[in-house]
């Protein structure tokens, strides 16, 4: 019997022991799975509040279905069926520009948003003309010194920084656009040009209708929440998860301890509180970065110092509830994202009782506020009261709000979002390399190859099938890369 250890109940380790278990036929002897949570509770950061009539995500509240892989988990595990999409609402999207201006696909429609005055559009327009750079330019370059060379500097502050602001609360000037959108990369690479490259994914869209749903996906989310996807799979057949135990660090097994020739390398995992080790003929840490660091800091030592040279700022998470008179505050859409230099603390908010039924009660508005990452971790030190407070005076400021909210939840997340700096992808290929030379470990999580809840999921699946297949007898199955 072999038996595989997943370090972290959040969707990507919860889908690595699905994924595994799926090839355990393929395992001589049997595979036994058991995965370790430190927490009281499945999910990671994909945590659902539920409290007098209102639902809240105090993490992630939705994601792109834009991942086969995990599409077709969640088929084979009846969890699909509690997927809900979104309302037509969240199509429309707001940035913050003196007021709050809608973001149209339309170009004319743009144009006419102000957000882009005349000559940063002609700028934008000459988009197609603007040479593709080399391989190397494009990967050493930020998201903020891409989109300036292809869209211009007016472009590259205004719409393109919020948006990063939006996905990993970081400083577009900062962050590596091979590691955090590979497919604008891939987009200039392949078509000279950002704009050429979607009019020719929309033609091969309207070509194949398997693409329909287009590549940015439906938003989706689940009638429960999405914690409610891991507390499913955490609950289904195939293998053990226990939560409170905190992995204190994972050992190498040596031949000298096995007194004799052991085969493949073998683990002991320990947790604390635990009388004696557990032994793991394989292991995925699929927590966070910075846990990952710690858990394999004795087995791959140069994998944890990699790791924890990987920023993770905290986030802080607001949701404010008002009765139903405050509904006429708020256009129809998703959410607004707020550039800096409009001078408020909030990144960005969502309005959640437009985009899934069921938020809140019937009628009122639940609203939720992102605040600090990389460009305000100072935010993180308030109390709650104080940035209830804040998140209270500033959204009155922006829409013009006279209610009381009637409800708050807020969630501190001390460590959020990994930040995939210009480093980020050296990092990675120095992780990679380092693995070749521990056999039998596996990296999952959202460090290093994407922080979007579907992409979570997919790395979860792609190391489950990569681990069991290593145990299965295929030596050359090593790493991260999914």
């Amino acid at each position: 019997m072999k038996h595989l250890v997943i370090i972290g109940a959040g969707i990507s380790g919860l889908c690595a022991a699905h994924e595994a278990a799926r090839h355990r036929s393929e395992v001589a002897g049997g595979l036994d799975i058991l995965v370790l949570e430190a927490s009281p509770a499945v999910g990671g950061k994909a945590r659902t509040v539920k409290r007098d009539g209102w639902l809240v995500e105090t993490g992630p509240a939705a994601y792109l279905d834009n991942e086969p892989e995990f599409d077709e988990l969640l088929a084979r595990t009846g969890i699909a069926g509690e997927k809900v999409e979104a309302n037509e609402a969240a199509a429309r999207r707001y940035l913050l520009h003196g007021r709050l201006r809608e973001v149209k696909a339309n170009p004319l429609a743009f144009a006419r948003s102000g957000i882009v005055g005349p000559m940063g559009l002609l700028r934008m327009m000459a988009e197609p003309f603007i040479r593709r750079a080399g391989l190397e330019r494009a990967a050493a370059e930020s998201v903020w010194d891409f989109a300036r060379r292809r869209l211009g500097v007016e472009a590259a502050d205004k719409l393109i920084a919020p948006m990063v602001l939006g996905v990993f609360a970081g400083d577009a000037r900062r962050l590596s656009v091979s590691a955090c959108f590979p497919r604008l990369v891939a987009l200039e690479r392949d078509h000279g040009s950002l704009i050429r490259g979607m009019i020719a994914a929309r033609k091969k869209r309207a070509r194949d209708q398997r693409f329909s749903s287009g590549p940015s996906g439906k938003l989706v989310s689940f009638r429960r929440g999405l914690q409610s996807v891991a507390v499913a799979l955490a609950e289904s057949d195939g293998f053990t998860v226990r939560c409170d135990a905190k992995v204190e660090t994972v050992e190498a097994v040596t031949a000298a301890d096995e007194g004799a020739d052991r085969g493949p390398p073998r683990y002991r995992v320990l947790v604390g509180g635990d009388a004696a080790p557990i032994e793991a003929s394989a292991v995925i840490a699929a927590g966070e970065a910075f846990a990952n660091a710690d858990a394999v800091a004795d087995i791959a030592p140069e994998v944890a110092a990699a790791l924890r040279q990987i920023a993770t700022p905290p986030v802080v998470v607001v949701a404010l509830g008002y009765r139903p008179q405050a509904a006429s505050s708020f256009p129809t859409g998703f959410g607004v994202l707020i550039p800096r230099a409009q001078g408020y603390r909030i990144l960005g908010s969502i309005w959640d009782s437009q985009l899934f039924a069921g938020r809140s009660p019937d009628g009122h508005v639940l609203v939720r506020a992102m605040l600090g990452g990389s460009v305000d971790p100072d935010v993180a030190a308030l109390d709650d009261d104080a940035l209830v407070e804040l998140v209270r005076d500033e959204l009155a400021r922006i829409f013009g709000l006279t209610s009381v909210p009637v409800f708050s939840e807020v969630k501190n997340w001390r460590r959020a979002i990994p930040q995939y700096d210009l480093e980020h992808p050296s990092r990675v290929a120095r992780i990679e390399a380092a693995l070749e030379h521990t056999p039998g470990l596996f990296l999952a999580g959202n460090g290093l190859h994407g922080v979007a809840f579907s992409k979570s999921a997919v790395t979860g699946i792609r190391q489950g099938r990569r681990a069991a297949l290593w145990l299965a007898g295929a030596p050359s199955v090593t790493g991260t890369d999914p």
